[in-house]
């Protein structure tokens, strides 16, 4: 009892620390995100204050570029070299912080071009100046230009002063909820230290008590597993006589079977000269009727010493099952006169040998138990419905197969609906309706064996109607 008690106690730990473990995980992803937030305001900030000084370096050059016009001083042309330098170094700076913006980049193009049009200018009158004097239209050209400068570094300020605002107004959020989260993540924390006391105490007490009758529990368990090694012993024998006994019924039926399909081989080789069309097409209808008995016999044995599950279930053609079954009970059907109509969707999930044998025993119901003055008529009409529509309990949400075989025989009295699928079960005397009384037995065990489900119905004296669903998966 003390390792299942400890185990208990192991688990309920160890679901204790992957939950703070878990809120820990959490609060490190607040923090996270307070810090990203506070890193991407610096890096608008840095944005705008580059910016700034980059103008700011375009308006030195500008003056260094105005002194030397005037006094023709080349300690300006060195200031304005130094300037030049500067800018470029700031713009690469710039390229650097707003790589991740797609709008800023093609902004700072644009700035950058305008700003090598603007030096362009400047060094063309530097070179004119000691030969000419520069004419107002070049200083007024120029003015343009930095007029251009300033208009497109206001839009990228102004562009990351939107940007600022709503990054200060994430920090601000981020910064107002990490300590209610860190208060969250703290009573959460208590509440699971509380919580795993109280289960560890309750599975103490529970230890205790279970322990104090652990020696009653265990005499009864050790009587109960005798019981059970004796009845499954008992079981195991009756299994291997039941599975010795149908091995002998199989090899016993199916013995004669291979003698009767040699001997029509032997007599198709050897007198087939002597043998009318007729003759011929009688032993190879006698053939194929032993072939499919045989087969039958194979599953019936398998049937009755496997599962379900290792039945194959297939997509079969109901139209072809038919024209089997009436080829088998062709005697029957030309005798009766019977005739029998299929409709609906032809293609079903099931084994084919077994509702093969299934639609044999109902059809040949149909034909016994039919109306002396009329014909039979037997109708067999298939279509799916879906898990809603069968009239059962249907857990599964499957859908199904529908199924009915219907005619116009002799029917059935209401109180033997049920009755009517025992083993060896008969409504009439063997002299009335020959039979041995267990064919519907099989034909329920069928559709129980499909884990489907099977009702008859029939007001007496108007026919009798099987209803038969099967699952579609």
């Amino acid at each position: 009892m003390e390792r299942p008690k400890q185990f208990r106690i192991k688990i309920i730990f160890i679901a204790a620390i992957i939950l703070l473990l878990s809120l820990s995980v959490f609060s490190y992803y607040r923090i996270d995100a307070l810090i990203n937030s506070s890193d991407r305001l610096n890096h608008t900030n840095v944005v705008k204050l580059e910016l700034e000084s980059v103008f700011s370096r375009v308006k030195d050059a500008d003056a260094d570029q105005r002194g030397f016009v005037l006094t023709k001083d080349s300690t300006y042309l060195k200031q304005f070299d130094k300037s030049l330098k500067d800018i470029r170094s700031k713009i690469i700076r710039l390229k650097a912080f707003t790589k991740d913006n797609y709008s800023q980049q093609r902004n700072l193009a644009l700035l950058e071009k305008l700003i090598d049009k603007r030096i362009a200018h400047m060094k063309g009158v530097i070179d004119d100046a000691p030969n000419m004097t520069i004419p107002t239209t070049r200083w007024l050209e120029a003015r343009g230009i930095m007029a251009e400068i300033n208009q497109q570094i206001t839009k990228m300020r102004n562009e990351e002063s939107f940007l600022l605002r709503l990054r200060t107004k994430s920090l601000v959020k981020e910064t107002s909820f990490t300590p209610i989260f860190t208060i969250f993540l703290t009573i959460c924390s208590l509440i699971v230290v509380a919580v795993a006391y109280y289960v560890i105490h309750q599975e103490l007490n529970i230890s205790n008590e279970l322990k104090a009758n652990l020696e009653t529990k265990k005499k009864q368990l050790l009587d109960a597993n005798q019981s059970l090694e004796e009845n499954i012993e008992s079981l195991s024998k009756v299994n291997k006589e039941l599975e010795a006994f149908t091995y002998i019924s199989s090899h016993d039926l199916q013995e004669p079977l291979r003698k009767i399909q040699m001997m029509i081989s032997r007599i198709l080789e050897v007198e087939s000269s002597n043998l009318s069309e007729n003759g011929k097409n009688y032993l190879n209808r006698t053939h194929e009727s032993a072939n499919r008995m045989q087969t039958l016999i194979m599953d019936l044995l398998a049937y009755s010493r496997v599962k379900t599950e290792e039945f194959t279930l297939e997509n079969i053609q109901l139209n072809q099952i038919v024209a089997e079954v009436k080829n088998d009970l062709e005697e029957e059907i030309a005798a009766s006169h019977a005739v029998i109509t299929l409709v609906g969707d032809t293609e079903i999930k099931a084994i084919a040998s077994q509702f093969r044998q299934l639609l044999t025993n109902l059809i040949s119901n149909a034909i016994k138990f039919s109306n002396a003055e009329t014909a039979p008529e037997i109708t067999i009409e298939s279509h799916v419905v879906s898990a809603h529509e069968v009239p059962f309990v249907n857990p599964s949400g499957r859908d199904f197969s529908k199924i009915t075989i219907a005619d116009n025989g002799i029917g059935f009295d209401a109180q033997y609906q049920k009755r009517i699928f025992e083993l060896f079960q008969r409504l009439h005397t063997s002299k009335e309706y020959p039979g041995t009384g267990i064919g519907l037995a099989i034909v329920k065990k069928i559709v129980e064996n499909h884990q489907g489900f099977i009702t008859a119905e029939s007001p007496e004296g108007q026919g009798a109607t099987f209803t038969i669903y099967l699952p579609l998966t």
